[in-house]
């Protein structure tokens, strides 16, 4: 039996919409946005982090989930450090393959990135073998989801429908919030599944170019209210599955959410000393070294396929321009984002 989602397209939904497209629209073609891109990915991936895993109930502050973004050990209780750790490592991964195809095979990668550790092999990447049941802060069941028998053709039966040319066309918030509720309804693993569902989520926002910045933190919005979230949830079970009210709540999520990036980027009042038209090398000379911190001269004629003349040629507008700053000398000469900090 095909996966057919109930819901109605609502004038309310439909200004929610109109909202968030606009708001995008204003985000990306905020002035300057390169220079201070950096910055805020690196935020978005830690509120990304700490808010999916603090859904969970993972105590660990934004703070200490930044410092184990840099590296560093902050000395909490080894599960809770993997699961941010984890699911930092999965937001990279997403951000890695943007146009990745949400099929089993990605499904099963992500979990295993999101349980790794937490997890033995056997339940890592794998389906559940045990029903398993969705319950309350108080352990009161509050829903039992699909069998382990059902699951596979139940999951499989949601990503035909989210890969199917009809859904394609739909807006990318209604693919997100209506893949979210059908996964974490199955509840396909035996652990991870929220996680597993918001990093999804994320993923199809990537993939329909809603989010192309990698700045846009919806978990942020779920754990503001945590129990409203799960109410949302289960008030879409109760509706015989009417979905109307769960896709209104995401959308006034993503409003909210891009109305508090809108709000980070004017605060920023970045400039630059030396007006600048970026080229495409130099567009991907800074993406990497936001994923890199700093690079030599010869780690970029190899990456960028071009001369040394050619790397001067590239640099040296950014380095006038504030964006980017020169270390060392001769070999030891090295690149980074004059924005970037540890």
């Amino acid at each position: 039996m095909d996966y057919k989602p109930n819901y109605r397209i609502t004038p309310y939904l439909l200004n929610l919409i109109d909202e968030a497209g606009k708001l995008r629209a204003w985000i990306e073609l905020a002035p300057l946005q390169v220079s201070w891109l950096p910055i805020l990915q690196k935020e978005s991936r830690a509120k990304r982090a700490h808010f999916s895993t603090s859904i969970e109930g993972n105590p660990l502050t934004l703070p200490q989930v930044h410092a184990l973004a840099r590296g560093e050990k902050i000395g909490a209780a080894l599960a809770h450090e993997l699961e941010v750790v984890n699911y930092l490592n999965a937001m990279r991964w997403v951000e890695s393959a943007p146009h990745q195809k949400i099929d089993e095979k990605t499904i099963f990668a992500l979990h295993k990135i999101v349980t790794d550790g937490l997890l033995d092999n056997k339940k890592s990447g794998q389906y559940k073998i045990k029903q398993n049941y969705v319950v309350d802060e108080n352990g009161i069941r509050q829903y039992t989801p699909t069998s382990p028998k059902d699951t596979p053709g139940a999951v499989k039966e949601l990503l035909a429908w989210l890969n199917t040319p009809a859904t394609q066309e739909l807006h990318s918030i209604l693919a997100c919030a209506i893949f979210h509720h059908r996964f974490v309804s199955i509840h396909p693993f035996s652990d991870g599944n929220g996680r597993l569902a918001r990093a999804i989520g994320t993923l199809i926002l990537y993939r329909r170019e809603f989010d192309l910045h990698h700045i846009f933190s919806l978990d942020e919005f779920f754990a503001g209210n945590r129990q409203k979230y799960y109410q949302k949830l289960q008030q879409a079970r109760e509706l015989d599955g009417d979905l109307t009210y769960w896709i209104e709540y995401v959308a006034e999520g993503v409003v909210h959410t891009l109305h508090n990036v809108k709000k980070r980027i004017e605060g920023l009042q970045v400039t630059t000393s030396y007006p600048i038209n970026l080229s495409v090398k130099q567009e991907e000379t800074l993406r990497m070294l936001r994923d890199t911190q700093s690079l030599r001269g010869s780690d970029l004629i190899r990456s960028l396929k071009v001369t040394r003349a050619r790397v001067n040629q590239i640099l040296t507008p950014l380095i006038k321009s504030g964006l980017v700053k020169k270390e060392g000398q001769s070999k030891a000469t090295r690149y980074k984002l004059a924005l970037y900090k540890n």
